[in-house]
């Protein structure tokens, strides 16, 4: 990715974003009054947000809103057409998780994790592949492992670069409740071991309000609903009668059955 803060739709941070009121100082990333067209329609307009170090952010809303564009604007992989994003440490500072694993098949467990960095990241890489329990797989390729393992290898290949901000793109979306479960518990408990700033893309309420500290509900001009989750560290936030009262409360602000 560019590293330099200086390409279309990204600029340094000055003073204070317009809507809120946490000085520039104590942001991990900005949004400001941000749009994304494409050829032939919006994905979308008038997105403004201001994440904190450390916060983990869920974002949810109906199929076609911008999210998936919004992530990517955010990492730098699309220009917006109007707007701001300001992040601390520019575009080299976030890793991007994205729906599908993108591991290549003709390298190994630890070819992929390790592509484009030097050998002197090998120890960090072993490491993170042991807590994710695939140290025995490491000289495997892709085709030899389960969704869970591959959707492991991709997690494993975004945290190895000490990234500051993680950007997630549903990436859990085809894996089985309970890998899908493990999976969450594992990305959380490391994300907040570390203090990394975390967006989070899903159309899961569920795991929107296990994942964040806080939920915005998303629409195609912008944020249409957000709070913050008070319980997202609970260790028995599953069960917790909050956790079912705020998914009757956002699957309102979605549109569907109360």
């Amino acid at each position: 990715m560019d590293s330099s803060n200086h390409r279309k739709g990204i600029r340094p941070r000055t003073g204070c974003d317009a809507r809120s009121t946490v000085c520039a100082a104590r942001v991990m990333l900005t949004i400001s009054h941000a749009r994304l067209d494409y050829p032939k329609h919006k994905a979308f307009d008038n997105f403004t947000l201001a994440v904190k170090p450390g916060e983990m952010v869920s974002i949810i809303g109906k199929s076609g809103c911008g999210k998936t564009s919004l992530l990517y604007a955010i990492a730098g992989l699309l220009p917006l057409s109007k707007g701001t994003v300001s992040l601390t440490g520019g575009a080299e500072a976030c890793s991007i998780m994205f729906q599908q694993d993108r591991l290549l098949p003709w390298k190994t467990v630890l070819g992929n994790v390790l592509l484009g960095l030097t050998k002197e990241s090998v120890g960090q890489a072993e490491m993170l592949l042991d807590r994710m329990g695939l140290y025995g797989h490491m000289k495997k390729y892709p085709q030899q492992l389960s969704g869970g393992e591959k959707q492991r290898v991709a997690l494993v290949r975004s945290l190895v670069r000490n990234p500051r901000l993680l950007l997630l793109d549903e990436p859990l979306a085809a894996l089985d409740e309970q890998n899908r479960e493990l999976l969450q518990q594992e990305i959380k408990e490391f994300v907040v071991t570390k203090g990394i700033t975390m967006v989070m893309v899903t159309h899961s309420i569920q795991e929107a309000i296990f994942m964040g500290s806080r939920i915005l509900v998303m629409e195609s001009d912008g944020i249409r609903f957000e709070t913050e989750n008070p319980y997202h560290k609970a260790g028995d936030l599953r069960s917790r009668n909050e956790f079912f009262a705020l998914e009757k409360v956002l699957r309102a602000q979605l549109g569907g059955p109360a």
